[in-house]
């Protein structure tokens, strides 16, 4: 079956439809963790949980007590569910693996299986799997269905978000529920955190932005957004006060210093498109910017329209040179961060607001 959508695993589920084996990952951890326990109570009803449900570690994995319980017959019910949580297959050993493997592909019709992952990121950061991990996926694939659980966009939370608060007796319009999902950066577990809190205090009322600004913390890249975008106006009022804000919260300042450089970079290019009569869809298309993050490019473009390509230049030669210092230098890496943003602030002594 191999790769599976969101949309059809939710038809599936609902219809008691299920493969023999899934494989879920992803960086929306919410509905990795979601969708592998709606299979487990559709499968297995809570009386039987006892005899049926089987949960494995990955960080205390054993091959051989999870054979057995892949092999055993349902209790008085018409599947065994097997769910292995974080199992990264870079940690076994090619016998296992092997083994491992030989399971998945042959298993009971009456049982199944889950593998998914909450903390363990299976690509280890690149954009595919690792080798190991990959084995794993393509065994899982053969017999049952592989679903990448990416980030939504704002515009497909908001509507998430809008359906939730009407639900709990709030109302929120589709402009504050976009702004919650990018104040978020659109991970539906802060989401769904944040409008808990949200409805709780809006009791029945509307949500709106205002709220959400105030009870809502921005997450490092809105703030770190905000921060490039004062820097290239020649904000420094707002600039310094971002800084601070990012400062107390504890954010290392080289976490600081990388987000601020990739928004910037985000600036960078759509100054250079703007020059060269490029749009957005341009660069979203050419940079190749993931479904949930294609509101960045929207958003600068926005914000570049008055800003000198001299200025963005010289940022980025600022912030690559900060990089090195803090990669190679013994000075403070706080005191080299606020000289870089205070040099930045300092070009041409003007205000591009």
């Amino acid at each position: 079956m191999a790769e599976i959508t969101e949309s059809s695993l939710k038809t599936a589920i609902k219809n008691g439809q299920f493969e023999r084996a899934y494989y879920f990952y992803g960086k929306d951890i919410a509905a990795v963790e979601a969708y592998a326990k709606k299979i487990a109570s559709k499968a297995v009803d809570k009386d039987n949980e006892t005899c049926n449900l089987h949960s494995f570690d990955g960080k205390s994995f054993d091959i051989d007590t999870f054979s057995d319980a892949c092999e055993a017959l349902p209790f008085f019910a018409d599947y065994i569910c097997c769910m292995v949580c974080d199992l990264n297959a870079e940690g076994l050993t090619a016998d296992t693996i092997k083994r491992l493997t030989e399971i998945v592909s042959d298993l009971p019709e009456t049982t199944i299986l889950v593998f998914y992952y909450t903390s363990v990121d299976v690509t280890d950061g690149k954009k595919y799997p690792t080798a190991k991990n990959k084995k794993l996926m393509d065994a899982v694939s053969k017999v049952g269905g592989v679903c990448n659980f990416a980030l939504k966009s704002p515009a497909a939370l908001a509507k998430e978000i809008m359906a939730k608060a009407s639900k709990a007796g709030c109302g929120i319009s589709k402009e504050a529920a976009e702004f919650l999902a990018v104040q978020c950066s659109c991970n539906t577990l802060l989401i769904e955190n944040e409008l808990h809190k949200l409805t709780s205090y809006a009791e029945g009322n509307e949500i709106t932005t205002d709220i959400i600004r105030e009870l809502s913390p921005r997450q490092i890249e809105t703030t770190t957004f905000d921060l490039a975008k004062a820097i290239c106006r020649m904000d420094r009022r707002t600039a310094l006060r971002l800084l601070n804000d990012l400062t107390e919260e504890k954010i290392e300042p080289i976490s600081i210093l990388y987000a601020v450089t990739g928004n910037m970079v985000d600036l960078y290019r759509a100054r250079a498109a703007i020059s060269c009569r490029k749009t957005p869809a341009n660069v979203k298309e050419d940079f190749g910017y993931p479904k949930n993050m294609l509101f960045r490019v929207d958003n600068a473009f926005r914000d570049v329209q008055k800003i000198p390509m001299p200025h963005l230049r010289n940022c980025m030669r600022i912030l690559a040179d900060t990089d090195a210092a803090m990669k190679s230098s013994r000075t403070d890496n706080q005191i080299l961060l606020e000289e870089a943003i205070v040099k930045m602030l300092s070009y041409g002594g003007k205000s591009y607001a």
